[in-house]
């Protein structure tokens, strides 16, 4: 049985497209981290290095959704943007292999460049490949192993070795560790059950955004008096972003549901046997 089209892409596009951003909101977060003084020398406050770095979750969040909508052009705009993303960190490993840096330093740019490999051929599968369903969803699988690789890496493994030259993290940043691994995973499964063509899975999706964006706004107050009140400005729009998708979320899914409701009326099956003379 062919599946109904999506009635509600445009909107889900719309959702996945503002959780992307609030994602990337995570760059002006970066750097206004109080001590950030960012220059163009070969440190790890390279302006360049540092943005890119910031802008990963972001881009990830953006191609698993685009991938799980499958809309050609939003696929096609994906590919470029992670397509860029990937250029330049290619171009980071190379000036760190060249000037010498230090090893947990190129790794976490080795590893950046494989997850964005990933992401990237998910999104090409995606874009490619048509049938049979199994097939285009080789490409979902395929970026949910580049966001997983990502999240494992740059919540957890990474701060964890970056602490261990000084005996290791303490008890207590294990625990934000953990907390940022859970936010970036919600992020990453509300891009999923948003741009899935599904009444349930986007309403799900709408509430976890919901969520994500409450968390941050409450969390907002508390960071004020210690970032400062830009910081806690921008982590409060960066929530308002995530609140956003929830109508956008609500409105494709009851798009879908309308359209799959209209399908049904029209079914030849729904307008009974002919009358008998």
């Amino acid at each position: 049985m062919k599946s109904l089209p999506d009635a509600g892409r445009r909107p889900a596009a719309l959702s996945v497209l503002l959780l992307a951003v609030a994602v990337w909101m995570s760059v002006p977060l970066r750097l206004l981290v109080p001590g950030t003084e960012l220059d163009l020398g070969f440190t790890t406050a390279n302006a360049v290095y540092v943005i890119e770095n910031a802008a990963m979750a972001g881009t990830i969040v953006l191609a698993v959704g685009a991938t799980v909508l499958r809309a050609r052009r939003v696929l096609t705009a994906v590919i470029v943007v992670v397509g860029v993303h990937l250029l330049v960190q290619v171009g980071t490993a190379t000036v760190q292999l060249v000037q010498g840096a230090r090893p947990e330093f190129l790794l976490g740019t080795l590893l950046a460049m494989l997850e964005l490999v990933l992401v990237l051929a998910g999104a090409l599968l995606a874009r490619l490949l048509h049938e049979p369903t199994s097939a285009r969803r080789t490409g979902l699988w395929v970026v949910l192993a580049g966001a997983l690789l990502y999240i494992l890496w740059a919540s957890v493994l990474q701060p964890v070795i970056a602490m261990m030259p000084y005996g290791g993290p303490l008890p207590g940043m294990i625990g934000s560790y953990l907390l940022i691994m859970l936010l970036n995973l919600l992020a990453v499964a509300a891009a999923v059950l948003c741009g899935w063509a599904s009444p349930v899975t986007r309403r799900i999706g709408a509430v976890l955004a919901g969520v994500v964006g409450v968390l941050g706004i409450a969390g907002a107050v508390g960071v004020m008096g210690v970032y400062g009140g830009a910081y806690g400005a921008v982590q409060i729009v960066q929530g308002v972003l995530l609140l956003a998708v929830v109508p956008f979320a609500v409105v494709a899914a009851r798009r879908v549901t309308a359209s799959r409701r209209a399908a049904d009326v029209t079914s030849p099956s729904s307008l009974g046997s002919p009358p008998v003379r």
